[in-house]
């Protein structure tokens, strides 16, 4: 029998992004609250970096910039959500451009750990916005990212997240074949406006060519309420405030980001594969012990998953609930709503198998999907 609940607990995602100085100031604040898991993944932020053109000539030249970061994860009692990320907004000093973001996504998540119990510290009211949309990449061409990241910040979407993974799966069933697909993926984060999201997406398709064969996978979940970081642009400034300044300003004042709209609706391009998407789908996230997310991806194959991309993640604990064990993998299947109850059951049962209590599946309904179709 399945030790792990018969049904999943209704509870929040939430994900914050900030520099690694700032990580210290993340941990303490989390795990003060009474967070019991939290995981943390190596990143790097994508900006702008402008500089004036040499020998004194007209202009600016701009270029793509990396910053370190550190991506923290936790779940939380959806009672508790938005008290979780007022704290850390305020201790972070989040609206201040430049110093992160953090977004809360509402899951279903399977575990043999009960939820957290957040101590009340503050009203439970939140200055983050609840018109957030986030946009996913998986790439593995050369130079999709950077093409999908350019992109992103010349549309003024965001600051691009980028981080490292693994395709898992698919590749092992395909003999000799599998030297023609790199396993190394880029997983690209863009937190964009709702209302602009599925216009920006278009864009980010053609603009970063996921429309040809091997362009990459991209997919939308929604955000319940966050904050983003608006410094899209570093180097130096001609005015005292810059646009993202102003703009930030503006969105405290309109108290959203509906009054900043930028495209229209997208035509109907349903007579062109290359811009079809898929709506009825889900994504399932599931994070284990190091070592096993191979194996758990097969069963999710067998059930009609196409594959997966794994990370290697680390645990912070307050506790001993997790018995000690710091080294995670964190995996991330896409699959049609059709088979996600199956694929969900498999891999609980491959939980119960392994006899691994650390494993967690988080299931969460995927808005939009995309990816390229002879």
């Amino acid at each position: 029998m399945n030790d792990a609940p018969p049904t999943a607990n209704d509870v929040t995602r939430i994900t914050c992004a900030v520099h690694p100085h700032l990580g210290t100031l993340v941990t303490e604040s989390l795990l003060s609250l009474g967070a019991h898991t939290v995981l943390v993944e190596n990143a790097r932020s994508v900006r702008q970096r402008v500089h004036p053109r040499a020998w004194g000539l007209p202009g600016q030249k701009v270029e793509l910039a990396n910053s370190p970061i550190e991506l923290f994860r936790t779940t939380v009692p959806r009672s508790s959500a938005v008290q979780v990320v007022e704290t850390l907004n305020q201790t972070l000093e989040l609206q201040t451009p430049g110093r992160g973001s953090i977004y809360a996504q509402d899951i279903s998540e399977y575990s043999q750990l009960n939820p957290p119990v957040i101590k009340e510290i503050t009203s439970g009211e939140t200055t983050a916005f609840r018109d957030y949309t986030l946009i996913n990449g998986i790439l593995s061409k050369v130079g999709g990212c950077e093409r999908l990241t350019e992109s992103a910040l010349r549309l003024g979407a965001c600051v691009p997240i980028v981080t490292r993974g693994f395709g898992t799966g698919l590749r092992d069933q395909l003999g000799l074949l599998r030297i023609t697909i790199p396993p190394e993926k880029e997983i690209v984060q863009l937190m964009v406006p709702s209302h602009d999201a599925s216009a920006i997406q278009r864009m980010l398709i053609e603009n970063a060519r996921m429309d040809r064969s091997g362009g990459g996978f991209l997919y939308q979940t929604p955000i319940s309420f966050g904050v983003v970081d608006p410094l899209l642009r570093i180097g130096q400034q001609e005015h005292a405030a810059s646009m993202e300044q102003l703009i930030a300003v503006i969105d405290e004042m309109k108290k959203g980001t509906g009054w900043r709209k930028r495209f229209e609706a997208p035509e109907d391009r349903k007579r062109d594969a290359r811009f079809v998407t898929h709506r009825k789908y889900s994504e399932i996230t599931l994070v284990c012990s190091e070592g096993k997310a191979n194996d758990f991806v097969l069963a999710a194959m067998e059930a009609g998953a196409g594959g997966a991309t794994t990370e290697r993640v680390r645990c912070l604990s307050a506790s001993d609930l997790e018995g000690g064990v710091g080294a995670r993998e964190r995996g991330v299947i896409c699959v049609p709503t059709s088979i996600r109850d199956k694929v969900v059951q498999v891999l609980r049962d491959m939980s119960q198998a392994l006899e691994d209590p650390l494993c967690r599946i988080q299931v969460l309904q995927s808005s939009s999907v995309f990816f390229h179709q002879r």
